[in-house]
Order: C-alpha cells, then sequence, then structure tokens
C-alpha cells in the first residue's frame, strides 16, 4: 500500500510539472501575454507631458496635464488654424507697421512688404515669426485685440478650460497660459487640416522675393521632422530659455497616431523627452496585425507600359489599434490602386494602398509596390496592349495571313487541276466521239 501511494505521489508531482511548463509554453506563445505586460513609464523632464493616442481615444502618458504652463510659440498652431479657417491662402496681405516692429523671432518682414496668407503660414510654423503671426491675426480680425478674442473662443469651443490666450505669437505674458491637456487638443485640430499640417510638416520652404524683400528659405525646427522614418511628421517648437521650452507635434507610423505635448522642458533634453514618449507609446499600445509585409493584392493596370499589369504588394506591415472594449470585427480591409500609374515605372515604386478600417474609419493606409519595373510601350501599349501581347497577336496575325495564302494557294492549285481534269476529260469525251464516229464511217463503207 505505501509503495502504491508512493509511486502516486510521483505521477501525480510528474503530471503537475508537466501541466505548468504547458501553461508557461501557452502564455509565451499567446499574444493576450504580452498585452498584461506593464511597460515602465519613462522619466522625462518636462514640467507638464500628455501623449494622446487617436486610435484607442486614450491618454497613455500624462504628467501635471492639467497645470498651467507658458506655450510660447506653440501658441502659432492656434494662429495658423484661425488663419487658414477665414482666410484664402492666396489672399495678398500687406505688412503693417505693428506687425513689422515684432521683435526676438521674426521673418524679417518690412512696412508695406506684401505677402500671401500661404508664405505668411511659413513663417509662422517654420521661422517661428512673431511678425508673421500677427500678420495673419491682422488679416482675420482687422485688429490684435479681436484676434485674441477669437483665439479664447475657439479654444474654450474645443474643450479648453484652463487656456488663455493674450497674444498670436506666444510671447511670454502673464495672463496666457495652457495646460498639456489643453494644448493636446488643440494640436488635434490643428494637425487634422491638411494645410497646418502640409506647412508644419515641411522642411525647407523657399519663398520668392516681394516687393520689398529678396527671396527667403526657411527650415523646421522640429526635432524628429528631418529623420527619415521617425514617425513625427508636422508640429511646433516653443523657446523663451534653453531650460524652459516646448513642444507639439503630430505622430504617425504603422498606423499608430500620436499627439504628444511637452511644457517646460529643456532645450537640452526635449528631444530626448519626445523619443522617450514615442518608444513608451509603441510598447504601451498593442497592436493587431492585420496584414504582413509582401502580401500579394492584385494586379495594377500600367499605362503606355511595356508589361500593361503588375503584381502588387505590401511594402510594410500593417496594424490596426483598438480601443480597450474594441472588437476585432470592427477591422476591415479594402485595397485601392491608383488609376494614374503610367510608364516607366521603378521597382519599388507606391502604386496604391492597402486601407485597413476600424469600423468606417481608414486607421492605416500601407503603401502597395511592384517588384519590376516597366519601360514604356510600343503604340498599341496606348490602348492597353502589352509589348508580350503585341508580339502574340502579330504572330497570330502572321499566321492567319500565311494560312490565308496558304489556303488561297491551295485553292488556285484546286482550280487549276479541277480544270486541267475537266479539260482531260473533254479531250477523252471528244476521242472517244471521233473514234465512235469513224467506226460509224467504216461500217459505212463496208456496206
Amino acid at each position: 500500500m505505501n509503495q502504491y501511494t508512493s509511486r502516486s505521489g510521483r505521477i501525480g508531482r510528474i503530471c503537475l510539472v508537466v501541466i505548468i511548463a504547458a501553461a508557461l509554453l501557452l502564455s509565451a506563445a499567446d499574444p493576450s501575454a504580452a498585452k498584461t505586460e506593464k511597460v515602465e513609464k519613462p522619466t522625462v523632464y518636462a514640467g507638464g507631458a500628455v501623449v494622446y493616442c487617436e486610435n484607442t481615444g486614450e491618454t497613455i502618458f500624462s504628467q501635471n496635464a492639467k497645470r498651467q504652463y507658458d506655450p510660447y510659440s506653440i501658441t502659432k498652431l492656434m494662429t495658423a488654424l484661425l488663419a487658414v479657417q477665414h482666410l484664402p491662402l492666396d489672399k495678398t496681405v500687406t505688412v503693417s507697421e505693428k506687425a513689422a516692429a515684432q521683435g526676438e523671432s521674426t521673418m524679417d518682414l518690412v512696412k508695406g512688404e506684401k505677402v500671401t496668407v500661404e508664405q505668411l503660414l511659413y513663417g509662422a510654423l517654420l521661422l517661428s515669426g512673431n511678425d508673421a503671426a500677427y500678420a495673419l491675426g491682422e488679416a482675420v480680425s482687422g485688429n490684435m485685440t479681436d484676434f485674441v478674442k477669437l483665439m479664447n473662443k475657439t479654444a474654450r469651443n474645443i474643450g479648453c478650460k484652463s487656456t488663455h490666450f493674450e497674444n498670436a505669437t506666444g510671447i511670454q505674458s502673464a495672463g496666457h497660459y495652457t495646460t498639456a491637456a489643453d494644448f493636446t487638443q488643440i494640436t488635434r485640430v490643428a494637425l487634422s487640416n491638411s494645410t497646418i499640417r502640409k506647412v508644419a510638416g515641411t522642411r525647407v520652404y523657399r519663398m520668392d522675393a516681394t516687393n520689398k524683400s529678396k527671396a527667403r528659405t526657411m527650415k523646421t525646427h522640429v526635432p524628429l521632422v528631418n529623420t527619415e522614418n521617425s514617425g513625427v511628421y508636422a508640429g511646433k517648437t516653443g523657446l523663451w530659455q534653453t531650460d524652459d521650452c516646448t513642444l507639439a507635434v503630430g505622430y504617425e507610423k504603422n498606423g499608430l497616431q500620436l499627439f504628444i505635448v511637452l511644457l517646460k522642458d529643456t532645450e537640452a533634453e526635449r528631444t530626448n523627452d519626445l523619443k522617450k514618449l514615442i518608444q513608451y507609446a509603441e510598447a504601451s499600445v498593442q497592436g493587431i496585425q492585420v496584414v504582413k509585409a509582401g502580401k500579394e493584392t492584385g494586379k495594377v493596370r500600367i499605362r503606355h507600359g511595356a508589361v500593361t499589369r503588375l503584381q502588387t504588394y505590401t511594402a510594410e506591415r500593417g496594424y490596426a489599434y483598438l480601443p480597450k472594449e474594441g472588437s476585432e470585427s470592427l477591422i476591415s480591409t479594402k485595397t485601392v490602386m491608383k488609376s494614374n500609374v503610367q510608364a516607366p515605372v521603378k521597382a519599388g515604386q507606391v502604386v496604391g494602398y492597402y486601407n485597413i478600417y476600424v469600423g468606417d474609419d481608414v486607421v492605416n493606409k500601407v503603401p502597395l509596390v511592384v517588384r519590376e519595373s516597366v519601360k514604356e510601350g510600343w503604340f498599341p501599349s496606348y490602348i492597353g496592349i502589352s509589348n508580350r501581347a503585341s508580339m502574340i497577336i502579330g504572330a497570330v496575325l502572321l499566321g492567319i495571313i500565311a494560312f490565308l495564302i496558304w489556303a488561297a494557294c491551295m485553292r488556285a492549285r484546286a482550280r487549276r487541276r479541277r480544270r486541267e481534269l475537266h479539260r482531260r476529260r473533254v479531250m477523252r469525251m471528244a476521242e472517244e466521239e471521233l473514234r465512235r464516229e469513224q467506226e460509224r464511217n467504216r461500217r459505212d463503207w463496208n456496206i
């Protein structure tokens, strides 16, 4: 009995070890297990900071988010937003004396200089020109007092209850303040505008000469915008002193969409803080891989190409990001090919997008590329016939023509043969008739 009990105990312990090992293996293989791992919150030098995930609608990092700080020149995102909402880009603005007199950072505007709204936007967002921002405010409202009222009204309308503006430029003032939470909302609204997104994401802008000034070249100051594949597509910096800086940026990579705001940061650590928060967000927000890189996604039509249809492939992996309560059943996809792809085409060229939807919203666009280069085709390519198809069609046509010629020759030969046979038959009949005639004559002579 004791031996049996001992053997049963050993078997039980072995089974327990096997069960635990299997559970560990399953947890390692289960993606959901990784999702439960906590990512260590980074330490940043900024006084106030927020990272907002547009995909999930959640704030995934917050530090003193409701404490009030000076926004400095990121204020110009609000100024630019109101400018594009109220003014056509090609409207000509004559720079006033007050605008030209604005100090600190400027785009060197001169009183009486004629510039467009679009040029002022680049001056305000790339050069952080206080003169450009002031000129935009005057162009919108006619005077700075009314423009500041419009700024504050707009801030309240989009839910910013702890923000107050006193100027269009961001110059330090006791009554000019915001919070990281509020300015995240302002950044979201501003960068959702395609014009501001384009201007605030431009690396270099060259402006033609005006009636008062020579041509200008403007370069961005936004960290990581100049870095390939960083994901930071646009934004605005602010600086009062080296130990008092601000930053507001938009980020989008692999379908992950973030808005990041830093207040009361240092010039030395601002970029590092931004990188830390991006890494934290990428690790914290779990994406669902919807499509692998290199997936075949159908063929694209190549206009005027030696080849008129090419297989396309996803250039990278595509992800969707869901809120905590979201279901994967909300995810759908659609392949959208460009309709104007024209030869010559180079291998790696983007010819369409693999759209990933959550509900009715496009949350990611994976580029579709071709792996072959295509030269311009022969004339038939203009009606959608490739060079190979042209050769095949040509060969078939030549074959048909050769066959028709051969058939015509054979028919002619058959006709000649029939005529010859007919002639011979007629000759035989004539000879036979002549022979019978001679035979009749001989009989008549014998009689």
